[in-house]
């Protein structure tokens, strides 16, 4: 089995994603390509000049001409390899460090379950867009750590502030595991890594609609459900932590096309129920 790392970045965080790259490159996992994508054109940033960030070894630079936001990372490798079984693809964002067993978790959780989506975290759909109904979804649903009882990170929060002689908020905090019993869910997180095939996905799945163009999970999770494929989500893995590439222009705290990230994703899973009768 192949195993292909993709992610992409935009030009306010060329800076800093220094730290991200390396902590793909100290994986455990025996990884065959390290892919970073960059387009020619963005669509958010307009003025770009084509400089291209300073990158470490064992890190390629891949430049599709189109700009498709966040799902860039995925999409132009899913082409490349399509056809491909022996292949899985790994998509992750540029603001994260991630544990160095992280791929080596995830691409056999994976493996497991060639015909499935393994994410390290995921949500449902009730959250913003209306209920589901019971009896409906595959079972078991993956369930959520309460963060306010979860003593070992407690502990290790508290450590941290020992370290720094300080108590004031921090996004840089110990990481944590999200996931307290494993199941499925309706929409993957994209930030914690994912791994799929390359044959999840087709060549339609190119033509985003605007209102979910910054709404890549949705959009990518809608896909695979429409294709009866699902998303699967273990416990007991640890969070990546922030890096400080998320200073600069975060997703989840920017207005594209007038909407911010929630209204997005909302917007983006009644499309999708609209459209190809998902989450139903």
């Amino acid at each position: 089995m192949r195993l292909i790392v993709t992610l992409t970045s935009i030009p306010p965080r060329f800076g800093e994603i220094g730290p991200t790259l390396d902590s793909l490159r100290q994986q455990t996992a025996a990884i065959d390509e390290i892919r970073l994508y960059i387009p020619r054109h963005y669509r958010r940033f307009p003025d770009y000049d084509g400089h291209l960030p300073d990158i470490p070894a064992g890190v390629t630079i891949h430049r599709p001409e189109n700009d498709l936001g966040p799902a860039t990372k995925l999409l132009f490798a899913a082409r490349d390899f399509r056809g491909q079984e022996d292949v899985q693809i790994l998509f992750c964002d540029d603001d994260r460090i991630y544990p160095p067993e992280w791929a080596a978790e995830l691409s056999a959780l994976q493996a497991e379950r060639p015909d499935e989506a393994v994410a390290l975290s995921g949500w449902e759909v009730e959250q913003g867009s209306g209920a589901v109904p019971p009896g409906t979804r595959r079972q078991p649903r993956h369930r959520k750590r309460n963060r306010r009882w979860d003593w070992h990170y407690r502990l290790a929060r508290i450590r941290q502030q020992w370290r720094l002689g300080t108590l004031r908020p921090t996004r840089r905090k110990p990481p944590r595991r999200l996931i307290d019993r494993a199941g499925y869910a309706d929409v993957f997180q994209g930030f914690g890594g994912v791994v799929v095939r390359p044959d999840f996905f087709e060549e339609e799945d190119f033509d985003i609609p605007r209102v979910v163009w910054a709404a890549d999970d949705v959009w990518l999770s809608g896909k695979l459900a429409h294709r009866g494929i699902p998303i699967w989500v273990p416990a007991g893995l640890h969070a990546p932590r922030t890096s400080n590439a998320d200073d600069a222009d975060a997703l989840w705290r920017s207005v594209i096309d007038g909407a911010t990230a929630r209204e997005a994703a909302t917007k983006g899973v009644r499309l999708l129920r609209e459209r190809y009768g998902v989450w139903r």
